[in-house]
């Protein structure tokens, strides 16, 4: 990533100083909206980009029932930063790096929902897979996201609200594993992690099963594992923070 020149950065404050005559202005990022506040905590160098979900929040996204819900209050910095990554790929020629894509925020908690609603059944063939989670891997949702027959990787963030700590996951659709790195490893213990992410591990392959993921495209007899089979969970070995 470069560095932002100067002069846009000095136009970037001043837009800060103009907009915060009317604090009710909002940008638009596709989907996303971003407040003055957004923009001002960017520009300093010890801002902390917020990402917590609220309780309240929490539960009414694990509730929802629509992919496009009221997100507002919810959209934070993690989201817009991704669609922006997501924006760039899609604007860069070289075709190294379109071979991953991203999703929201709010993907992991469709997948916990997916698997409470199905997690009683004594056999997985036959998942009743929600709506929304087939638009993320056909590439309709998130805006700029690709279809996932066209990327060997993806990209989510996922927080451990117990801890509210962030991690960013990694799906290997080549390798059917599941990779997470954690800047604090010394904050959760291996197995919590594991059971944390239980329901991507068992939902993901049930997912692409439905849509016959592993049947056609570049992917056809590729999948290593039996579809039914959890995906494997590991830590990646990643820089450590030493704050808190």
């Amino acid at each position: 990533m470069k560095a932002i020149p100067h002069d846009d950065l000095v136009n970037l404050l001043k837009l800060c100083w103009e907009w915060r005559q009317d604090p009710n202005l909002v940008m638009q990022f596709g989907n996303v909206e971003a407040e003055i506040e957004f923009l001002a905590s960017l520009v300093k160098a010890d801002g902390w980009l917020k990402g917590d979900v609220s309780v309240i929040d929490y539960a009414f996204v694990l509730m929802s029932i629509d992919y496009e819900i009221d997100k507002k209050n919810m959209l934070q910095h993690l989201d817009l930063g991704l669609y922006l990554m997501r924006k760039r790929q899609q604007q860069l020629e070289d075709v190294e790096i379109a071979d991953w894509t991203t999703t929201d925020v709010f993907f992991m908690n469709h997948i916990s929902t997916c698997f409470a609603e199905n997690k009683r059944k004594k056999q997985q063939v036959g998942w009743k897979i929600r709506k929304s989670l087939l638009n993320v891997v056909n590439g309709k949702v998130p805006p700029c996201g690709f279809d996932w027959q066209n990327v060997y990787t993806v990209y989510t963030p996922f927080m451990l609200t117990k801890y509210k700590h962030w991690v960013a996951v990694m799906i290997d659709l080549v390798l059917c594993e599941i990779k997470v790195y954690d800047s604090k490893v010394s904050l959760i213990p291996d197995d919590i992690i594991k059971e944390e992410l239980a329901p991507l591990s068992i939902t993901l392959p049930n997912l692409l099963n439905t849509m016959d993921f592993y049947e056609e495209g570049v992917y056809a007899n590729n999948c290593s594992r039996d579809w039914w089979c959890p995906w494997p969970i590991e830590r990646v070995d990643v820089p450590q923070q030493s704050n808190e």
